[in-house]
């Protein structure tokens, strides 16, 4: 298991800083707070949006110089 501190981050219960560490082993990421025992898994999979995306439309437009 490799631990780390988060430089800088609140925790999101207690809003202690620099009590934050994410602990990382094969197949799973979390953080914990080293101060109120807080606690939070990391998403392991990205979720696809439930609305269909549109593809943008892209037109040319040529202008022509007018002619004085």
């Amino acid at each position: 298991m490799k631990r780390r501190f988060i430089a800088g981050a609140k925790c999101p219960c207690c809003e202690a800083q620099d009590r934050i560490v994410m602990l990382t082993t094969a197949d799973a990421e979390w953080i914990e707070c080293i101060e109120c025992d807080y606690s939070e898994n990391r998403p392991t999979e990205v979720l696809e949006p439930e609305v269909p995306a549109v593809a943008d439309e892209i037109g040319v437009i040529q202008f022509k110089p007018r002619k004085a």
